[in-house]
């Protein structure tokens, strides 16, 4: 269904790009892989009290994740341009101690519009902004000693404001790196109910830096 929406809204802007490519704006796919400070405490406060470590073993509030992502953007104008990016985040919490061991996973599709304000130089775009989404969530627990494994869904708004450098290697490759900040609020997964455990909510912060490569199909060089 992400996949579906995301291919159609790439063809909207693909549609407008071709018609705008005469008049030298740039229409670009970009594609790379991230790492972040990422902080759930809803989920991680959820892990300690289920999964019972040891005090000097509990999960602590921030950890790394991984994203991958491609944003395919078209440039409206002098200064504008519009994208509509496809994110899938993933974190995991592996064997975290206790009596027995458990492993906790969890991952996010999130396809997010984003507007950017450009500010063009000689073989460089710098591109500030950001935009609102949509994120899928999904949510494994994994026991060890049995082997058994449960999965919970949730999904919800999120938000994001990123900066982005492009430096140009020729007429259509670039390099990318940019730094963003996102909020993602896809409330409550439906565990089983355990008595004095609040269930755990799939709403999180993470701070992180991308790298990718970037393909300019059409558009002037600035």
């Amino acid at each position: 269904m992400v996949a579906c929406v995301v291919l159609a809204a790439t063809a909207g802007v693909l549609a407008q790009a071709r018609q705008d490519s005469s008049r030298g704006r740039f229409f670009q796919i970009t594609a790379g892989m991230g790492v972040s400070a990422h902080a759930d405490p809803s989920v991680v406060n959820y892990i300690n009290q289920v999964a019972l470590p040891p005090p000097d073993q509990k999960l602590s509030q921030f950890a790394s994740a991984s994203e991958f992502f491609i944003t395919p953007e078209l440039q409206l104008n002098d200064d504008w341009s519009v994208g509509l990016e496809y994110s899938y985040f993933l974190k995991s919490y592996t064997s975290v101690g206790g009596a027995y061991l458990w492993d906790f996973s969890y991952t996010a599709h999130m396809p997010t519009l984003l507007v950017h304000y450009l500010t063009p130089g000689d073989g460089y775009w710098l591109k500030f902004g950001g935009g609102i989404g949509y994120a899928f969530g999904d949510f494994t627990e994994h026991f060890q000693f049995t082997g058994s494994q449960e999965d919970f869904k949730t999904s919800g708004p999120s938000f994001k404001i990123e900066a982005v450098g492009n430096t140009e290697f020729d007429e259509h490759f670039w390099g990318s790196i940019g730094v963003d900040l996102r909020w993602v609020f896809a409330g409550t997964l439906n565990t089983p109910e355990v008595p004095g455990i609040a269930p755990p909510r799939l709403n999180f912060f993470s701070a992180g830096v991308k790298f990718g490569v970037t393909f300019q199909l059409w558009g002037a060089s600035r």
